[in-house]
């Protein structure tokens, strides 16, 4: 019997698999996909924080800046000292499953889960390999399988309540500033979220994020603004930014997307995912070590990771819930604030993509007026 199952190689669940095989624990790694970081479902912007748990050299650009395009206003330039860096994705997810397997685990590709089930003794899970049905017994089993997780399907009643469907576009059209990336709000692109591009040479990363479906629908308005004839690639996937209210269970553990662990104003899940592995590692092992997997002892797991991240989390998601009703009228009410100097250069100095609450505090603290503006 296996001491650990995870179910999905991307980022969080090759890195649980890295930390526990490192550790010598027997693991199996599940990927339904023939190829590890494929099909690519990501734009890939992150910071240099997830470089410090991955070794990687998948960097495809480095940006300091961002044009944010608010209804009918000028762009409005923002510029951080600190980088943030474009990876490609598809590179980065092989590298933390290199990490991985040179640790010791077992990598299945081309192995979708079928079913799990919890036993008293083990949890079992049904996959299919190459065609062949297999079972697997484990200790435990870890859900790293992304929004769509079949590990919660089959084992916790619920789903993450708020969901951003995406649509991306992969253009053969160079951006002329390559150090900034570029931002849409309104309900011209979007419906709740936001639209995008990111430079990366001369392939330009185009696309949006939408509450609920439809992302397909407002891509037509996006795509105005850049030539529609150089599609190399679409992209796209449901990303949920609400994370579970339990996402523990008996001889189980929901880790990034599959426990909605993901930045609610971004949607970006690379970092926070690769954080809830670091803390599952924690509790897995603890509970390896005591061979104890009752959901009373792994609820240790959702303490670990809401202690380090789950205020930020918490707070952003309030702030997407109220930037998602915001009218045209009261983001260009929101634009004329913001878009003055001293906000901006507040922005250029504390402004972080993963903790961005410490930035939207102080811009209240220093323009409570803002809120009004924005009830327009």
């Amino acid at each position: 019997m296996r001491d650990v199952v995870v179910a999905g190689a991307g980022p969080s669940g090759s890195y649980l698999s890295y930390a526990l095989s490192k550790k010598g624990y027997d693991v199996l790694n599940l990927e339904d996909h023939p190829e590890v970081g494929r099909p690519v479902e990501c734009t890939g912007v992150v910071t240099e924080r997830v470089f410090r748990f991955v070794r990687s050299k998948s960097i495809a650009n480095r940006v300091s800046g961002a044009y944010v395009y608010f209804p009918d206003s000028e762009p409005m330039h923002i510029r951080k000292n600190e980088e943030t860096i474009v990876i490609y994705r598809d590179s980065f997810d092989k590298d933390v499953s290199a990490m991985a397997v040179g640790a010791g685990t077992d990598l299945r590709v081309n192995s979708r889960l079928i079913g799990v089930k919890i036993h008293e003794d083990c949890a079992e899970v049904t996959y299919r390999e190459n065609g062949q049905i297999r079972t697997e017994k484990s200790r435990i089993v870890i859900g790293a399988d992304g929004a769509n997780s079949v590990v919660r399907k089959d084992l916790y009643e619920e789903r993450p309540k708020r969901i951003v469907s995406t649509y991306q576009v992969d253009s053969a059209v160079r951006m002329e500033d390559q150090d900034s990336v570029s931002v849409y709000l309104g309900s011209e692109n979007s419906k709740g979220f936001f639209a995008w591009a990111v430079p990366t040479g001369n392939i330009t990363r185009i696309g949006l994020g939408t509450l609920g479906s439809g992302a397909r629908e407002y891509y037509r308005a996006l795509e105005k603004h850049f030539p529609v004839d150089r599609v190399v690639g679409i992209t796209g996937g449901p990303i949920p930014i609400s994370y579970l209210k339990r996402t523990y269970g008996n001889r189980s553990l929901l880790i990034g997307d599959a426990a909605g662990i993901v930045k609610p104003l971004t949607g970006g899940g690379i970092y926070t995912g690769i954080v809830s592995a670091r803390h599952a590692f924690r509790a897995v092992d603890e509970a390896l070590e005591n061979d104890s997997f009752t959901q009373e002892f792994l609820s240790r797991y959702q303490k670990y990771w809401k202690e380090d991240i789950g205020r930020e989390l918490f707070i952003d998601g309030l702030i997407q819930k109220f930037f998602s009703k915001l009218s045209d009228r009261s983001l260009k009410a929101v634009y004329k604030v913001l878009s003055s100097p001293d906000i901006i250069g507040r922005i250029n100095s504390i402004g972080d993509i993963d903790y961005p609450s410490k930035l939207v505090f102080s811009v209240l603290l220093k323009h409570p007026s803002i809120l009004l503006n924005a009830l327009v």
